[in-house]
């Protein structure tokens, strides 16, 4: 049930595709790639149900992911599709921003992480049952790998990358509060990009918990340590700094392999939501 095999492979074909798609490039070889990807995916289970980059990116991480991304995006999309029917004109507004200014960016950035993501899956995988099905009593686990030159920067970088698409969750949180998308209870958009520092971004649609749920697990001292490489192991443990001068926190490796997958999963969430409205 929690088990995708052939996840890397299948994650370089999919990545392939959304290339393609991205670039317009041919669509002879994109409908081949979503052919081999569902013929893949059939071996294992029954029908696959792909036709385009948007459900072949959706069936990827709800099999990889689940049920924790359904419950992510599920939600969100719920809130997105209300929105289309209260205030199409002003969501339109927000797509076409962000689109313009955050998209490639984000893309990238995701593209970026889930290929650093399945190339250290073997560790990922020793943990992500836990965290697909939501499960935080893992204080206790061990795991045999402990390969952590392949994974410890992977949670700064995650979460640099899920905080940053967290503009489009704030603006869609405007229009949810009866606001366009670019006006905030207490600041302008412009404030918001360039002033907020990533361990608050998710301040503005706190309230919201449709929303909110893509920020659990955001760890900020954790993310210094991952992403400015002030973090070791030592046996089963992990040890890191916020900072050059900060106070040595630890945890076990198999905490920290759990809190890489929550945050990965999040990110998925957050890309798929993303990338059905930007590649209509």
């Amino acid at each position: 049930m929690f088990e995708v095999p052939n996840s890397r492979q299948l994650w370089g074909e999919v990545r392939n595709a959304l290339t393609l798609d991205k670039n317009g490039a041919n669509d002879r070889k994109l409908v081949r790639l979503i052919e081999d990807y569902r013929r893949q995916r059939e071996k294992c289970v029954g029908h696959v149900a792909v036709s385009n980059t948007r459900e072949l990116i959706h069936n990827f991480f709800d099999a990889m992911f689940y049920p924790r991304f359904g419950a992510l995006i599920e939600p969100a999309r719920a809130l997105i599709s209300q929105l289309e029917t209260s205030a199409a004109s002003e969501l339109e507004r927000l797509v076409s921003y962000y689109r313009a200014n955050h998209w490639e960016e984000s893309y990238s950035r995701n593209i970026s992480l889930f290929s650093d993501y399945f190339r250290a899956f073997t560790e990922f995988s020793q943990m992500l049952t836990h965290a697909r099905i939501d499960d935080q009593d893992v204080s206790a686990k061990l795991v045999g790998s402990k390969n952590f030159e392949h994974t410890k920067l992977f949670y700064g970088q995650a979460f640099e990358t899920l905080t940053s698409g967290f503009v489009f969750l704030a603006c869609l949180n405007n229009i949810l509060s009866g606001r366009p998308f670019d006006q905030f209870q207490q600041m302008t958009l412009n404030k918001y990009v360039h002033d907020v520092e990533k361990a608050k971004r998710a301040n503005p649609f706190k309230d919201q918990p449709d929303l909110s749920r893509f920020a659990e697990h955001l760890d900020s001292s954790l993310r210094n340590g991952s992403h400015h490489a002030s973090i070791w192991r030592d046996g089963e443990t992990v040890f890191y700094r916020s900072g050059g001068t900060g106070a040595q926190r630890d945890m076990p490796y198999a905490g920290y392999l759990h809190l890489c997958n929550e945050l990965a999963i999040s990110c998925a969430a957050l890309f798929v939501l993303e990338y059905e409205l930007m590649a209509k």
